[in-house]
């Protein structure tokens, strides 16, 4: 059973959390193996100041719109599993 928690900004629109959910749901069943109705989810909406990074680090520009996206995952999946989910919608 794997488990989800998704966190963003309140300033998103209304429904694009759980928009967001859907598409980590579908490739969750598309790429590792998740059965159908195997859908654990927390979706939690912040003020901005509480979602803290910096604005930059490694060459990569962060924003307000950021997503923090937290998968955890029981035994049995490979490596090479895991990178397709990191790849498919990259």
């Amino acid at each position: 059973m794997p488990f989800v928690r998704i966190d963003l900004s309140k300033k998103h629109p209304q429904g694009f959390a759980q928009q967001v959910g859907e598409i980590v749901y579908e490739v969750m069943t598309g790429h590792i193996n998740v059965p159908i109705d195997d859908k654990f989810q927390v979706i939690t909406k912040h003020e901005s100041s509480e979602l803290v990074m910096p604005k930059s680090y490694l060459g990569i520009e962060y924003s307000e719109d950021i997503i923090f996206i937290q998968v955890t995952l029981n035994e049995g999946r490979s490596t090479e599993m895991k990178k397709k989910v990191l790849q498919s919608h990259m």
